[in-house]
């Protein structure tokens, strides 16, 4: 479910009421902050002293409150469970009416084994020690028990709505204490992760990477409990990274003005925050910059600005930023030895606005933390670009050659204009990454043009010359045509590749033309060499005719 999910009803509620996200997730986080306010409390402190250490064995039974998924709003249900393993940080109870119906012993062992050995990244370290060792330890508030119960029941589904797992911080407290709550819950008084057995596969990996997610939600509860959800969700997301089963990049990289830090529970909501803290992992954190984040009581970008001033003196929020905007559209570990890569995600193409035409003026605007790309093919030369804004953000400039390699990445540092001045033969073309620090939105103006004939320096623009219409197009209900006018004498044949973004060669496409035509003519339907519809982004087409080379950018809408 990959929510902060104090209790089911939210994303419940979200998804059947199509209530607004950003009201449910301010409830999410009164439930937590209700629950925090019960800690160490008098009745808490006499529960521990009067209850011994918990220490629960094999064919031992107990009966848990959960949620009734199955009806909305949800309602509270006892279930009858039995203990089917005990590891070294763990239980794992199994609700009666499930057992050897939608989970099996078989299952329980394959969980253990994420749970306590190893996982998909890590051979020597099951999920729990890896979440305790980048995250922090696990809260001990009630059962003298420093292990974690894993319970598994029928969560069920709604109207189509299925349920992986969740936290619930009404276990934090005691059950006098869950019933002063707003609304009335019931506590298990112990440390719990939820976990669904029907009507989704227990042990499929994806469900097995939320295992480390929920957990980290327990973990970043009993550090600070009124932490923002970006925060929290990214951590919890990175979890699911570090396991080795992420959840899919989607979404975010087709819109990349998004605000970092604004939560409505989309999936694009989980996926730029999951890449902004695999980011700080990777580059990051051998300082402890993440679990020092968790554990600072102060909240959201204040609180991260803190933890980047005490770990990285001298390093800006906003240099952060920019680094990883770059990496979200680079992905490569050249140049500056690997500064914008990814090791253990492989990026997706981000969308970028194509600024080719000859002039072009806009106005456009950045959300706070975010950014955006502009892409400018050289073909044309010399040409002029400027950028304008209203306040100043970092823009940077990504330089490409003809073999579609990224040989310079030029800081422009924090600015409000940059004047981009042609670079030498050898770039084919520059994607500008406009990175907003700040937060509140920018405006900001761009121009380009070719510099007129009267200029001493002006080039001739060689032959042949390649138009694409429409540009942009949509693949899935028109084509490319292509067209390259031609000198007299010229080849009568030739071959255009297809380049996306980062550089991978998609398709070739034979061109020709007929005896009496002075352009060389073919058309691109969209689809790699596969035959599969290619996604939405820019790319390059190149033909070359062993003699004679010329490369086109085109923008594939969805």
């Amino acid at each position: 479910m990959k929510t902060y999910m104090i209790i089911v009803l939210l994303i419940g509620m979200i998804v059947i009421l199509n209530c607004m996200p950003a009201a449910w997730t301010e409830f999410q986080k009164d439930i937590s902050i209700q629950a925090a306010q019960f800690q160490n409390s008098a009745e808490q402190q006499a529960y521990r002293q009067l209850n011994d250490t918990r220490n629960y064995i094999v064919g031992e039974t107990k009966t848990f409150w959960r949620w009734n998924l199955a009806v909305m709003p949800p309602t509270w249900i006892q279930a009858p469970s039995t203990c089917r393993a005990v590891g070294e940080h763990c239980y794992v109870f199994v609700a009666d009416s499930e057992w050897n119906t939608h989970i099996t012993q078989a299952n329980v062992d394959s969980v253990m084994v994420r749970l306590e050995q190893n996982t998909p990244n890590n051979p020597a370290q099951g999920a729990i020690a890896m979440d305790i060792n980048l995250f922090g330890p696990i809260p001990d508030a009630l059962d003298n028990d420093p292990k974690l119960i894993v319970f598994y029941s029928a969560l069920g589904s709604f109207n189509g709505s299925q349920f992986d797992g969740y936290f619930s911080a009404y276990n934090q407290v005691t059950e006098a204490e869950a019933q002063q709550m707003n609304p009335p819950g019931h506590s298990n008084l112990c440390e719990m992760i939820y976990m669904t057995c029907y009507p989704l596969s227990p042990v499929a990996p994806i469900r097995l990477s939320v295992l480390a997610h929920e957990l980290e939600h327990l973990i970043h509860w009993g550090q600070d409990t009124d932490e923002e959800s970006w925060i929290d969700e990214g951590c919890a997301e990175l979890a699911m990274v570090a396991y080795g089963v992420p959840d899919p990049i989607s979404s975010f990289n087709n819109n990349p003005d998004n605000d970092l830090t604004l939560w409505e529970q989309q999936t694009a909501d989980y996926v730029k925050v999951m890449l902004f803290f695999t980011y700080l992992k990777e580059h990051y954190d051998e300082t402890g910059l993440i679990s020092a984040l968790i554990a600072d009581p102060t909240n959201g970008m204040t609180s991260f600005s803190n933890q980047v001033n005490i770990h990285y003196p001298g390093l800006s929020v906003g240099k952060i930023l920019r680094n990883w905007t770059i990496a979200n559209m680079l992905d490569s570990p050249q140049p500056d030895s690997g500064l914008y890569n990814y090791e253990g995600l492989n990026m997706p193409n981000f969308t970028m606005t194509n600024v080719n035409q000859h002039p072009v003026t806009d106005l456009a605007s950045i959300e706070p933390y975010a950014a955006d790309y502009l892409f400018y093919d050289l073909a044309w030369r010399p040409i002029t670009f400027n950028i304008e804004v209203n306040t100043p953000i970092h823009i940077s400039e990504l330089i490409f050659n003809s073999d579609q390699e990224c040989i310079a990445v030029i800081d422009g540092g924090l600015t409000t204009q940059i004047e981009y001045n042609p670079l030498p033969d050898s770039a084919n073309y520059v994607i500008f990454v406009l990175t907003n620090p700040n937060a509140t939105a920018v405006d900001y103006s761009y121009a380009a043009g070719v510099v007129g004939n009267e200029d001493e320096n002006a080039v001739a623009v060689a032959n042949p010359v390649m138009n694409c219409f429409p540009n942009p197009f949509n693949s899935s209900n028109s084509g490319l045509e292509i067209r390259l006018s031609i000198t007299k004498g010229s080849a009568t044949t030739g071959m255009i590749d297809i380049y996306n973004a980062k550089g991978q060669h998609i398709r070739h496409l034979n061109v020709s033309k007929a005896t009496d035509s002075s352009e060389l003519c073919t058309s691109w339907d969209g689809r790699n060499k596969d035959n599969e519809l290619v996604s939405g982004g820019i790319y390059l087409l190149r033909y070359d005719n062993g003699k004679q080379r010329i490369s086109k950018s085109v923008f594939v809408r969805k």
